[in-house]
């Protein structure tokens, strides 16, 4: 072939391979949205979102149905999956899958940590009657970790 000829194969090929790079990026991305995104704007309907909010009435008895709520709206979710441990009442869940203009039909759920949920200020996890309490554990700062001093560092 020509140097012309595998010039323009080589650079109708790389357009088309960034073109269909962009549209599978661009289709695949959903919005992030609250229970009063969906309930008050209908530009949500027959799309692909990421319902964020707590969990209420959950129900897991034949599949996984709970409501998703922002304190002011709530969405029912309906989701096929596995039950991630930790979903539970009360808990920030991420629903993502389609939006029918009544409810979610979620293909992927995640369960957000409990973000600055302590059992008390001073207080560790694992601290009960029987546990020790961690507070009060003094440390040695001469003890010689594998052949290190502490003192001479």
């Amino acid at each position: 072939m020509e140097r012309r000829t595998k010039l323009l194969f080589g650079s109708v090929f790389v357009v088309v391979l960034l073109a269909v790079l962009a549209t599978t990026t661009m289709g695949s991305s959903a919005e992030f949205v609250t229970p009063e995104d969906l309930e008050t704007d209908d530009q949500y309907d027959g799309e692909v979102v990421q319902l964020e909010g707590i969990v209420v009435d959950l129900n897991d008895e034949d599949g996984i149905e709970f409501d998703v709520t922002d304190g002011n709206y709530t969405v029912a979710v309906a989701y096929d999956g596995d039950k991630p441990e930790t979903l539970s009442e009360g808990r920030e869940a991420v629903a993502e899958g389609h939006f029918d203009g009544e409810g979610v039909d979620a293909d992927d759920l995640t369960i957000r940590a409990h973000e600055g949920e302590h059992p008390g200020d001073d207080e560790h996890p694992d601290d009960g009657e029987d546990s020790p309490n961690y507070d009060d554990i003094e440390y040695d700062d001469e003890y010689d970790y594998d052949g290190y001093d502490n003192e001479s560092s």
